[in-house]
């Protein structure tokens, strides 16, 4: 039997908040992770993280450059999924989660973050994240 596969787009948000803080959501069905979407049609894949985080929190987004990492996992038997992840700002303060997909969303520091965020993929996506955050010299973040 062939593997189905998926590939879906998202994005790691940070802020200055004072501190630094990132946002992640509470899927309905109880883990806590970064938004994230398949890809629809033809867009690329800032077209679809773009959407997706939109869609997930109502935020609108800016892109930092530099950034794009993969993860792969196998989300059920018989499927191979990959998600490309971009880091991003807020450019927009509403949120508005997608009831349909999303029960919380949360601003949270890196302590509580790393606590939350349920998969080991997402916790290591989130540290190389942190990483290329601490290496920026030009202070956007």
């Amino acid at each position: 039997m062939k593997e189905k596969y998926e590939k879906s787009c998202g994005a790691v948000i940070f802020r200055h908040a004072p501190e630094l803080e990132v946002l992640i959501i509470r899927q309905n069905q109880g883990h806590w992770c970064f938004p994230k979407g398949h890809v629809e049609g033809t867009e690329d894949e800032m077209e679809t993280a773009r959407r997706e985080v939109k869609e997930e929190t109502g935020l609108d987004i800016r892109f930092l450059g530099g950034f794009r990492e993969e993860t792969h996992y196998s989300p059920r038997e018989g499927v191979a999924k990959d998600v490309v992840w971009f880091l991003a700002s807020p450019a927009s303060d509403e949120l508005h989660r997608q009831k349909e997909e999303v029960a919380e969303i949360l601003w949270a520091n890196r302590i509580d973050a790393a606590a939350l965020l349920t998969y080991e993929n997402d916790k290591q996506l989130f540290r190389k994240a942190v990483r290329f955050i601490r290496e920026l010299d030009d202070g956007e973040f």
